[in-house]
């Protein structure tokens, strides 16, 4: 590692990230948490897949879903 300043701190970053989305989510149930994230526009393939697998789990539990 350099001796130069740092240009871009990644824990800061996902600790900015994880505060607004703590504050958009709190006091929601898990049904609604669920909805949330699905209205939520994703532009990584990877989540994506992540995305559709989910929703098809849920699926074949008829809809019962659980946080873990």
């Amino acid at each position: 590692m350099s001796d130069g300043e740092k240009k871009f701190d990644a824990v800061a970053m996902m600790r900015s990230i994880r505060d607004k989305i703590s504050a958009e989510i709190t006091g929601m149930t898990l049904e609604e948490e669920l909805a949330w994230l699905a209205s939520q526009e994703l532009h990584d393939p990877f989540l994506e897949r992540l995305r559709a697998l989910a929703a098809e789990q849920q699926h074949a539990t008829g809809g019962t879903a659980r946080r873990v």
